[in-house]
C-alpha cells in the first residue's frame, strides 16, 4: 500500500480560492524550481498532484498547528509567489523550501530542510520560528511523517 493510500488527503486539505490551484503543468514546476532555486522532492510533488494546496480542514484537524499547504502555480498565493517574500522580507534561513503557514499568519513555517535528507532524498521538516531567531525544530523525518503525524492527530 502506498502512503497516499493510507490519508485521504481531500480530507485534510480543503479547497480555497487563495491557496489551491488547477494541477500544475511541467513548465509551472519547472519555473518554480528555478524561481525559487530548490528541486521539489518526490512526496511534495505526489501531494500536490493529488491536490495543488489548500487550507487545513480545521473541522477535522483542528488542534493541527498547520493551516496552510502552499501549491505550484504562476499565480499570486503560490510556493513561487511567496517564496522571496518568505527569504528576502521575513529573513527566514534559506535552508530549503517552505511550503506550510502555521496558524501564527507566517511568524513561523514549515520548510522542507534539505540540511539532513532520508535513504530516499526527501529532506526532514522543521518549523523554523521567525519571532525566536529562526530556531530550528524538527518535526518529522520526512513529509510523509509529518503529514501522518497531522491527519492521525499526533503531536507535532
Amino acid at each position: 500500500m502506498h502512503f497516499w493510500d493510507k490519508i485521504n488527503v481531500k480530507e485534510l486539505l480543503i479547497e480555497d480560492e487563495a491557496h489551491t490551484f488547477p494541477p500544475f503543468t511541467e513548465e509551472e514546476l519547472k519555473q518554480t524550481e528555478q524561481s525559487i532555486g530548490w528541486k521539489f522532492p518526490r512526496s511534495y510533488l505526489e501531494l500536490l498532484k493529488i491536490q495543488n494546496g489548500g487550507m487545513i480542514n480545521c473541522d477535522e484537524f483542528d488542534e493541527s498547528w498547520l493551516s496552510v499547504i502552499y501549491g505550484i502555480s504562476s499565480k499570486k498565493g503560490s510556493i513561487a509567489d511567496m517564496y522571496d517574500n518568505w527569504i528576502s522580507e521575513w529573513e527566514y534561513p534559506n535552508i530549503g523550501i517552505p511550503f506550510g503557514e502555521t496558524q501564527s499568519a507566517g511568524h513561523d513555517m514549515y520548510f522542507m530542510d534539505f540540511r539532513m535528507v532520508d535513504e530516499n532524498g526527501e529532506p526532514r521538516i522543521v518549523l523554523v520560528d521567525n519571532e525566536m531567531g529562526n530556531s530550528v525544530t524538527v518535526v518529522a523525518n520526512n513529509l510523509e511523517e509529518f503529514l501522518a503525524k497531522v491527519y492521525h492527530h499526533e503531536e507535532v
